[in-house]
């Protein structure tokens, strides 16, 4: 943001008196935990070293805050530290607890008092710092107010700092939960795998206090408390805008809010509903406005597209214009990564052979293509029209990309043009995209002829490798001897995954030639292992093939064999007479 504000004298704080003297709320607009195992790591190793007494004190970075009417601390910035602290005093509680119980809750002589008071001490002091145990009691972080997202978030992150043996047992595949239980089990892994390396139980329980109490006196805080959540906001975006610790989506999600302050609750309703669809994912979220952007106003590189979105979004009107597109875009975005899976993606389009390509194209890693269709679906095109677009994209893609053997971003940068020109109506009709496409992207016939001719390509036994493959050799049987009739090629070859990959030749004396396209076939599931297990019964398994395309290669195969010419002879038959005719 461009305002100057004047940032407030920071206060230091260590652990200790930070939660003591303070109740934090992690807001409902605030991105969602975000911890993975490299951030849990370096906290372990910080925490290690001031245990082992390699150092005297440990920052463990800044926060800025507001407090609001409620008299809590909003985090505006440093969530994630803060959220972390309760999780790991939550894992010394739980330890402390069930040492307790296994060594002294049913007997306690006189010389085991004390060790047995250390570890209530313990237990104590935690729950002194975590609070809202009782009715009344405030607990000293709530993560995400509840009419976010009914509660689901701040419970979960209570009942994991207050009961976790509940808290454990829960399958949610919400991201922010997911990590949360994964901290909490980390670190009681890492802990109890320390206290392991001690003799005796005296020396554990001495342990355990040198874990919590280096936390509590020698981890501190720098805390900055803006006088408004304006002003917090500002101070938010100066010290991250360059978005090194924190997912774009983030910072963006930050600026919107700011922008939009009168009319909070309803922006962040529309966030999360946003959010949602991607399990709180920010890397994710970051994709989807990239594309976004891409349909709407220019393919940019994800870490500058929180500066070309500030320079644009500069009002709440634009902000409100800007969390509706993403609103109305984020259900077809999600069908376009996942085209079959729920169901209600399968279901999207009424039209299946949309589906069947989207499919395709997503089995073959393709995405470079998602802002022409979110144009075309933004501007309310016709299914009919939709499958065209599509069907040329493929062709455009296989040409350019999977024959010709070209980089990808003349592709991107131009399948983003080309969305731009829909998204603003430059573009009368499909007509008009497909010749654009055609006229910006398409690769001559000539170009595919001859790239074509000495193709290779590895295959495998999944992934886009093997379905990029699959669907060349497909197509071309499809379209050379009607195998595949009646427009069931995407269910027998996609869907029901009934064919593998297989080498008409496996001998090394091929060379390079044993993976040019004419040294491959695709062969029933059921023939192809026994060919596979016996070299020799590739030639049966050819004649016994239901493809009509196989049987024509046993007639070359039966009394001959295969060699370099064959296979040269057949590859350019294919980019001749049927690769210009399909793609």
């Amino acid at each position: 943001m461009s305002s100057f504000v004047e940032i407030p004298q920071p206060s230091r704080f260590r652990m200790g008196e930070l939660f003591k003297d303070n109740n934090f709320t992690v807001p409902m607009y605030q991105r969602n935990y975000d911890w993975e195992s490299d951030q849990i790591v370096d906290f372990w190793d910080d925490l290690v070293d001031l245990v082992e007494g390699n150092r005297n004190s440990h920052f463990f970075g800044q926060i800025v805050t507001f407090k609001n009417e409620d008299g809590r601390q909003e985090i505006i910035d440093g969530q994630q530290r803060l959220t972390t602290s309760p999780i790991f005093m939550a894992v010394i509680k739980d330890i402390a607890t069930k040492m307790y119980q296994d060594n002294f809750a049913k007997d306690i002589s006189l010389s085991d008092l004390d060790r047995g008071d250390k570890l209530r001490d313990i237990r104590n002091a935690v729950k002194k710092l975590i609070r809202g145990d009782h009715e009344g009691d405030q607990a000293s972080l709530v993560v995400e107010q509840r009419s976010a997202n009914n509660g689901e978030l701040e419970d979960y992150f209570y009942a994991l700092t207050h009961k976790a043996s509940e808290a454990l047992n829960e399958t949610s595949k919400v991201a922010p939960i997911k990590k949360m239980r994964s901290t909490y089990t980390t670190i009681h892994k890492w802990i109890e795998n320390d206290l392991k390396l001690k003799k005796t139980l005296g020396e554990r329980i001495d342990r355990l206090d040198n874990i919590f109490n280096s936390f509590y006196d020698k981890f501190y805080i720098v805390m900055i408390s803006a006088p408004s959540r304006i002003d917090a906001f500002t101070i938010f975006e100066t010290l991250n805008s360059r978005g090194k610790d924190l997912e774009v989506s983030d910072i963006i999600k930050n600026h919107l809010m700011s922008l939009l302050n009168s009319d909070m609750d309803s922006a962040n309703t529309q966030w999360q509903r946003i959010a949602s669809a991607f399990n709180g994912d920010s890397h994710k979220i970051s994709r989807f406005i990239r594309t976004y952007w891409a349909a709407s106003h220019k393919v940019i590189q994800e870490s500058k597209l929180y500066r070309a979105i500030s320079q644009q979004i500069t009002n709440s009107n634009d902000a409100t214009v800007f969390l509706k597109d993403l609103d109305a875009l984020v259900e077809i975005y999600t069908v376009l990564d996942s085209p079959v899976s729920p169901k209600s993606h399968y279901e999207f389009f009424k039209n299946k052979f949309i589906t069947q390509h989207l499919d395709i194209l997503n089995r073959m890693h393709v995405m470079l293509y998602y802002p022409i269709v979110m144009a075309m679906y933004y501007r309310g095109y016709h299914e009919d029209d939709i499958l065209k677009a599509v069907n040329k994209i493929l062709s455009v893609f296989v040409r350019h990309r999977t024959i010709n053997n070209e980089g990808t971003n003349v592709l991107e940068s131009g399948f983003s043009e080309v969305a731009q020109h829909i998204w603003n109506v430059d573009l009368n009709g499909i007509d008009d995209i497909i010749n654009e496409l055609n006229d910006k992207l398409l690769k001559s016939d000539d170009s595919i002829k001859a790239n074509f001719s000495a193709l290779s390509k590895e295959g495998g036994l999944k992934g886009p490798k093997k379905w990029t493959l699959v669907y060349l050799l497909s197509e071309i049987y499809s379209y050379l001897y009607d195998d595949f009739a009646d427009n069931n090629l995407y269910t027998k070859v996609f869907d029901q995954d009934n064919y593998k990959l297989v080498h008409i030749s496996s001998d090394d004396s091929l060379g390079d030639y044993k993976d040019y396209i004419g040294n491959w076939t695709i062969l029933e599931k059921r023939l192809a292992t026994s060919a596979e297990e016996d070299s020799s019964k590739l030639v049966d398994a050819l004649n016994q093939s239901e493809l009509k395309a196989n049987n024509e290669l046993f007639k070359s195969v039966e009394f001959g064999g295969w060699d370099p010419d064959q296979i040269r002879e057949r590859q350019t038959d294919f980019a001749q007479n049927v690769v210009n005719q399909i793609w």
